[in-house]
């Protein structure tokens, strides 16, 4: 048999099912043989290539389930604000970038209060003193909320009257915008982006992706607090870039969906909103805020009409859920669909889902509900002293229960919400297997299915991805160490060493 590739001395972990090999042919597009020992010799014919992997581990190619693709790429491009400590850094960081690039527009990213000594976002008039002859726009790390400087209010003209615009005593706009005025002026700022903008910072992501050894993305664009001309971009470019890219259009125009001849709605489809905001929905009292307990995007019965449309045109659905009220929200109307339409096999999902209880586990088994999570939020906000003890207080405990909800029957797909958090399935593997609460924590190989196997399965491509089988796609990733055997608490150490997609090395570390 000819092998175009030949991946020797490694612990070939299938994932799919229960088979460990010690070598991968890979030949064209596909996997064509594995095996055990040196037995290969007898059934491979001079390889093209040969890749030793020194006894390390070989896997499936990564799935990131939950990723805003074309978001990413600009805010490559931004300002990162992510280390700002307190109004000074965030001042320095734009006087630096005003004199890089005099005269243009600022634009920071990833800014959170929580990190800032002073335990809140700058107004235009903190802003002001640091910038006042360009527009300066700032975004919460989570898109949530918007900072403006008094130019950039003039400049972007936004009305006054809409709600989410923060007023001081003089009922005059202190730049800070949320929800419905946050949205508009996202939305009004990101359709001036050209296409080759776009082109260009997308590109840069997918040879970053790469070397993380993702090659399958789930591209959530457009829609609220996003743009639909990102959703309109990846489906028109989505095949010209080196990873595959499923998308998921953040709509609720059934009718658009259907022109676009797509399977699948939603992604970022609010039913509630994030902790970092303090509008994600829950059943209790915010520990920051008193008599604040988040906030439900859509009323009952329109979700609930919603999803029986979408039963009945057979699409696979996205909501985003973090709150209990969310999840109780959402599984209400799939249980409403369901008894309507019947059960008709579309593997829907839920995004986020952060707070299920036991009841909602219980009930997202017999839906046949898909989890779509992203455990590296534990790893950044998680525990007894981080964001989400701040806002949830004690509650803090309970988010992200993965093992419960494995234990539960459910199949829980992994990915970033990039860039949220950044890209990396090894750093999300690792936050899973070491969660701040013991009793959440996952075991190695379920973390690792939840960025391979289940990714696959959670977009209908289990049959063809996600697994190292004979016929599978030569996807594959080969890591510098032995995942199994690395200590938990180093498992976001390891490193890729090779991407392959599709039967072609797109990543070399010895290369780079």
């Amino acid at each position: 048999m000819h092998a175009d590739i030949l991946i020797i001395n490694g612990k070939c972990l299938a994932v799919s099912n229960q088979e460990t090999y010690d070598w991968i042919a890979v030949t064209d597009n596909n996997i064509s043989a594995a095996g055990r020992g040196e037995d290969y010799n007898s059934i491979i014919c001079n390889p093209e290539k040969i890749i030793d992997a020194k006894r390390c581990t070989v896997l499936p190619g990564f799935y990131d389930s939950h990723f805003h693709l074309v978001q990413t790429g600009i805010n490559s491009l931004s300002l990162d604000l992510s280390e700002a400590a307190s109004f000074n850094d965030i001042g320095d960081l734009i006087q630096e970038q005003a004199g890089l690039t005099p005269g243009q527009p600022i634009r920071g990213i990833r800014l959170y209060e929580s990190n800032l000594k002073e335990k809140r976002f700058p107004d235009r008039i903190v802003l002001d003193k640091f910038c006042n002859d360009v527009p300066v726009w700032l975004c919460s790390r989570e898109y949530h909320t918007s900072i403006l400087n008094t130019y950039a209010i003039l400049h972007y003209k936004i009305p006054f009257t809409l709600s989410g615009i923060d007023l001081d005593h003089k009922n005059m706009p202190t730049g800070i915008f949320r929800h419905h005025a946050n949205a508009l002026l996202r939305e009004n700022i990101l359709k001036s982006i050209t296409t080759a903008y776009r082109l260009e910072a997308v590109s840069g992501v997918s040879e970053d992706v790469l070397k993380k050894g993702i090659t399958t993305i789930n591209s959530m664009e457009g829609g609220y607090l996003f743009c639909d001309k990102d959703a309109e971009f990846v489906h028109e470019y989505g095949k010209s870039f080196p990873v595959d890219i499923v998308l998921f259009y953040q709509t609720t125009n059934i009718s658009r969906i259907k022109e676009m001849n797509l399977k699948r709605i939603g992604g970022s489809l609010f039913v509630d909103g994030s902790f970092g905001s303090r509008n994600a929905a829950l059943f209790f009292e915010y520990n920051d805020k008193p008599g604040c307990m988040g906030e439900l995007f859509f009323d009952q019965d329109d979700l609930n009409a919603f999803l029986v449309d979408c039963y009945k045109n057979r699409l696979q659905t996205a909501l985003h859920t973090i709150g209990g009220r969310a999840i109780e929200m959402a599984l209400n109307a799939h249980e409403h669909a369901l008894n309507i339409v019947g059960e008709i096999g579309l593997r829907h999902r839920l995004e986020h889902v952060e707070m299920p209880t036991a009841e909602h586990i219980s009930r997202s088994k017999k839906l046949g509900l898909i989890y779509s999570m992203q455990p590296t939020y534990e790893y950044l906000w998680g525990g007894p002293s981080k964001m989400y003890a701040e806002r949830l207080g004690e509650h803090y405990k309970t988010t992200n229960p993965l093992r419960e909800i494995v234990e539960g029957g459910i199949t829980v797909c992994g990915g970033s919400e990039s860039d949220v958090t950044q890209p990396d399935p090894l750093l999300g593997i690792h936050a899973a297997v070491n969660h701040p609460v013991k009793e959440h924590r996952m075991e190695v190989m379920d973390a690792i299915r939840m960025f391979t196997v289940n990714g696959a399965y959670a977009v209908f491509e289990d049959q063809k991805k996600g697994g190292l089988e004979t016929g599978k796609l030569a996807d594959i990733v080969i890591l510098d160490h032995d995942i199994l055997t690395t200590p938990k608490d180093r498992i976001k150490d390891i490193k890729v060493k090779t991407t392959i997609k599709s039967g072609c090395i797109l990543f070399d570390s010895d290369k780079q």
